[in-house]
């Protein structure tokens, strides 16, 4: 128990960072790592002055790797998360490793670029001094004093040591590539080799599909399916139209759960792929029915691939949810809001689809989703104050912030605005119902562009 509630702590404060960002491989430094390690393996059987040549040609190749902005030499390293802080409480390392996070990590290369680990998947990451960003939109600061190393990630607090150590292999969903040889073949070898058989009953095929259906798939996994953590591995062969490749089946300790990986391969660039992790979530309900728990890219950045078809496959997800909102079964539901310490409060009469969606009352918010808790689904806010004023009191805070036009909820004309605020990128309408009564509807990852659930949503509230 304790251990669930860890994690649910750690996953609510890092919401958007639980998903990995695209690793972009260099082939050509892949081999010539490879090159490198089949040269130390040899230097072994050869006298010592051989053992030196060998030596000195990898130390070039690294010092080569290595080189980047000399500012950002003396904060380059690897750290490993010591302690965490959200809200007042600390959570140390025994903790962490109890709850699956201590194998959390900041790589920071003298390049800047980077890694990220956090909950099992590789983030890809770039810096600069005393900041790092991730998904290439989302900016942390940090701090370091001699080899600790302090992240704000928005009020939550990761303090990390700086060691020598690399990421745990047997874990990271990174590229192919980046393994030691001796745990995976090269993938030249498997195609020569044919597609690997699956162990046991494990599904599986050549995964080949098109360059493009490469990363189209890996842009929705990441951005546009919202509830991708709960996306089945014959979800994913729905949507990418063929069985994936099979790369291996493992026990996880610290999960207590079977994980299967699997790979979808370009057919233009084999080291172009998505590497997906899959586990066994529910095994005595559901048993033999895998999740998604992880997903990386190889071979193409994330930004590259959302800059080409981010925008069209959110019109595919908006028309897709246009026509299934036009069809759907609603129901007409009522949730109380009261502001802080009052006792007199709102009704907020709303319709939402009979299926689909849910309600968590604790915290006031139509879900997208048929479980109110689902990681990362999107969600409809109300909350009350006494003013509309109160609603600014941390917009200091508030990044991006921008006025939009204004929109009518319940027959009252409301004040529109968008910003990002602890993790989330809010719309948010606000209005003055009355004396001592304020209201405010913030969406989350929910379209409500014209058409859409979204919108027929927000037609339908009316305030009491």
């Amino acid at each position: 128990m304790k251990k669930r509630l860890l994690v649910l702590l750690l996953s609510f404060c890092m919401l958007f960072a639980f998903a990995g960002c695209g690793a972009e491989e260099d082939e050509d430094s892949g081999r010539e790592r490879k090159r490198d390690s089949s040269q130390s393996k040899d230097a072994d059987e050869d006298d010592d002055e051989d053992v030196k040549e060998a030596d000195a040609d990898v130390k070039e190749d690294a010092d080569e790797a290595e080189q980047g902005d000399p500012a950002l030499a003396s904060q380059a390293g690897y750290y490993t998360l010591y302690e965490y802080e959200a809200n007042g409480i600390k959570v140390d390392h025994d903790m962490l490793v109890m709850s699956g996070m201590g194998d959390t990590y900041l790589d920071l290369k003298a390049d800047g670029t980077g890694k990220f680990r956090l909950f099992e998947s590789d983030l890809d990451i770039t810096w600069e001094e005393n900041k790092i960003t991730v998904y290439g939109t989302s900016d942390y600061d940090f701090e370091i004093n001699g080899d600790t190393l302090v992240m704000d990630m928005q009020g939550v607090y990761y303090t990390m040591k700086k060691g020598d150590g690399s990421a745990p292999a047997d874990t990271s969903v990174a590229s192919i590539d980046e393994k030691d040889e001796e745990d995976t073949p090269d993938t030249g070898d498997k195609k020569d080799e044919g597609t690997v058989k699956p162990a046991g009953d494990a599904p599986g095929g050549d995964g080949i599909v098109s360059e493009e259906m490469v990363q189209k798939g890996y842009v929705w996994m990441n951005k546009i399916n919202k509830d991708i953590f709960n996306a089945t591995y014959e979800d994913l062969v729905a949507y990418f139209g063929t069985e994936g490749a099979f790369d291996k089946e493992e026990f996880s300790e610290h999960m207590n759960q079977n994980r299967r990986y699997y790979k979808w391969i370009s057919s233009e660039n084999e080291n172009h792929f998505v590497y997906v992790n899959l586990g066994e979530k529910d095994p005595e309900g559901a048993p033999g029915v895998y999740k998604v728990t992880g997903f990386n890219s190889s071979g193409f950045t994330s930004s590259d691939a959302e800059a080409k078809y981010l925008d069209e496959l959110q019109k595919e997800a908006s028309e897709a949810d246009k026509a299934a909102a036009g069809s759907a079964k609603m129901k007409d539901v009522e949730i109380s809001i009261t502001a802080f310490g009052k006792d007199e409060g709102i009704k907020v009469k709303v319709s939402m689809p009979e299926s689909g969606w849910s309600i968590n009352d604790k915290k006031s918010e139509l879900v997208d989703n048929d479980d109110p808790e689902a990681f990362g689904a999107g969600f409809i806010k109300f909350k009350m104050e006494e003013n509309i004023e109160k609603f600014d009191t941390y917009k200091d805070s508030f990044e991006n912030y921008k006025e939009i036009d204004e929109r009518e909820i319940g027959g009252v004309k409301m004040k529109g605005r968008t910003y990002k605020n602890i993790g989330y990128e809010w719309t948010e309408y606000i209005a003055q119902l009355s004396d001592g009564k304020a209201v405010s509807v913030g969406i989350v990852r929910v379209d409500i562009s014209e058409g859409t659930m979204g919108d027929r949503i927000l037609n339908s509230i009316s305030f009491k």
